[in-house]
């Protein structure tokens, strides 16, 4: 089992962006169940206040218990944190796979370059 484990964290979970999505999908769902269960909201409110809470958007969802408050104080710049580290791996990968394909086509307009002026 242990060595299953290894090769998913290896193969599957070791680039960052999947690891922080992984994290962040946990971390999403652990806070819906407790708001659900402590608030008494229904799972789609629940799901809402957490995403809209994660990303500093808000909502007209206001906690009642106290409990709730004090988990958010903990939760939430955990959260918040992974979820912006998630969408700078995805802007870095992004911005690195646009510098590899610029380096081809610069690649690939000089050598064609070099063979038109030695035709000449």
């Amino acid at each position: 089992m242990a060595r299953v484990i290894d090769w998913l964290f290896d193969r599957e979970l070791g680039s960052t962006v999947i690891l922080g999505s992984t994290v962040l999908v946990l971390l999403l769902a652990m806070g819906a169940v407790f708001v659900h269960e402590v608030e008494g909201w229904g799972w789609v409110d629940s799901v809402y206040f957490i995403v809209t809470a994660v990303t500093t958007l808000g909502s007209s969802f206001v906690p009642q218990h106290e409990i709730t408050k004090i988990f958010l104080i903990v939760w939430l710049p955990v959260g918040i944190g992974v979820g912006f580290t998630v969408l700078a791996s995805i802007g870095a990968a992004i911005l690195d796979a646009q510098r590899r394909r610029l380096r081809r086509f610069r690649a690939a307009v000089g050598s064609r370059e070099g063979h038109g002026e030695g035709q000449s």
